[in-house]
């Protein structure tokens, strides 16, 4: 946080499979990972803050504001799968036993669980 209060690094342990395709959804959304931790961290803290995005800012200051930025999230992250689906189809049947493949196949998988966990975020 900032605004009068020190930062501080914040330092967790998480599934490195889940950190892979969070870092990967930022990547291809073109957002901040830090930034988006951030917020997701103060809006879970209850501090009212605007956490800027590529398309504007997103308000995370009420429930439902959370809530739409998570399905946010979750679309990018199904537009992610749904690339990778696509080009685990175009790879040759020769190819299918290969690293390319496998990666791809691993990374749906991914995804698939990290949008899972998302969904069940606010039940």
């Amino acid at each position: 946080m900032t605004g009068g209060n020190k930062t501080r690094q914040l330092k967790i342990l998480v599934d490195t499979q889940l950190a892979s395709a969070f870092k990967a959804a930022c990547k291809e959304s073109g957002v901040s990972m830090a930034k988006e931790l951030t917020g997701y961290m103060e809006g879970r803290a209850g501090v009212a803050k605007m956490t800027p995005s590529p398309k504007g800012a997103i308000r995370v200051v009420t429930r439902k504001d959370r809530r739409g930025a998570m399905r946010s999230i979750v679309a990018a992250l199904a537009a992610i799968r749904d690339a990778e689906e696509a080009f685990m189809e175009s790879i040759p049947e020769n190819l299918k036993n290969g690293p390319a493949y496998e990666s791809a196949e691993s990374a749906v998988c991914m995804i698939d669980e990290a949008i899972a966990l998302l969904d069940g975020a606010f039940e």
